[in-house]
């Protein structure tokens, strides 16, 4: 017999995303006793120090390409996670010392363990998570904290989290804005009233925008063309009378292909005799003309 279920949510990481084709059955034998190891390792080892999870699944037979499935991984973080929520925060050097120490194996465990965490002190550990994050330097590494500990919260609070979401923007961290604009783009697009707060929010911070914000607003535009265009172009449309050249540097960086719509916006904006605000449209006109051909 076998024990098959969706442990966590499948990781778009670089070496760890865990396709169906890669998913694994775990015989209720080995469920078992990976619960059983989980718990004694638990008992025995982390309070004298020991971190080594790995010693909880490392006898696991069937390898994927040499290593241990992702599943198996997944489901004994899943256990630790569980059984350490009571005591979170006594288990706060064990998880820094996976994420830290123990390779994609203690990256992904952490996130499964930290998943649950933060159901039990919400802002606690949004704190500590985000701080993770920001020490990130790999892309893939931030993708899967945001994706797995962020990603139910953002959605499940949603209009909410706006304003954390706006400040989080600001922050100079291009990978970082790249995940955060993906994850709140995959909540918008089945969720309209969501999206145009969000988008609200955002332009109530454009006439003030620093040069970091303006390029993550020039990113959200950009992926937003992709999840719904015609949102996307209501924004330009809003702004077409405009005059204040920090909008049109922003609506600049926002451009991803050619459209009449927008040539036309452009093209007025590049007649005003406001030189900052010119240089911009034409910047933006030359954009749409090579994207035109």
């Amino acid at each position: 017999m076998y024990f098959r279920k969706k442990l966590c949510e499948p990781f778009y990481i670089a070496g760890l995303y865990s396709t169906e084709k890669e998913q694994v059955m775990i015989s209720l034998d080995w469920k078992a006793r990976l619960l059983r190891d989980s718990v004694d390792f638990l008992e025995r080892k982390v309070p004298h120090g020991d971190y080594h999870f790995d010693i909880i699944y490392n006898a696991y037979p069937n390898r994927l390409d040499n290593r241990i499935p992702r599943d198996v991984i997944v489901f004994v973080a899943n256990t630790l996670g569980a059984k350490m929520s009571k005591k979170h925060k006594d288990y706060l050097p064990f998880c820094d010392f996976i994420w830290k120490h123990k390779g994609s194996n203690g990256r992904i465990a952490f996130a499964c363990i930290i998943s649950k965490f933060i159901r039990k002190d919400y802002k606690f550990y949004f704190e500590y998570t985000k701080k993770t994050i920001k020490d990130c330097k790999d892309s893939n590494e931030i993708n899967l904290l945001m994706d797995k500990v962020f990603f139910p919260i953002l959605k499940n609070q949603q209009l909410q989290s706006i304003d954390t979401i706006v400040n989080w923007l600001k922050e100079d961290n291009d990978k970082l804005n790249q995940a955060l604009v993906r994850t709140v783009l995959k909540i918008g697009k089945d969720n309209k009233e969501y999206l145009l707060k969000l988008i609200d929010r955002l332009e109530f911070r454009w006439l003030d925008a620093s040069p970091e914000f303006a390029k993550a607003n020039g990113l959200f535009l950009k992926s937003l063309a992709k999840v719904d265009y015609e949102t996307y172009l209501g924004v330009y449309k809003n702004y077409s009378r405009s005059r204040e050249p920090i909008y049109v540097e922003i609506l600049t960086q926002g451009l991803v292909n050619y459209d009449d719509t927008l040539y036309e916006i452009f093209y007025n904006w590049s007649k005003s005799g406001n030189a900052r605000l010119k240089k911009s449209a034409n910047n933006g006109l030359k954009y749409l003309k090579k994207r035109k051909d």
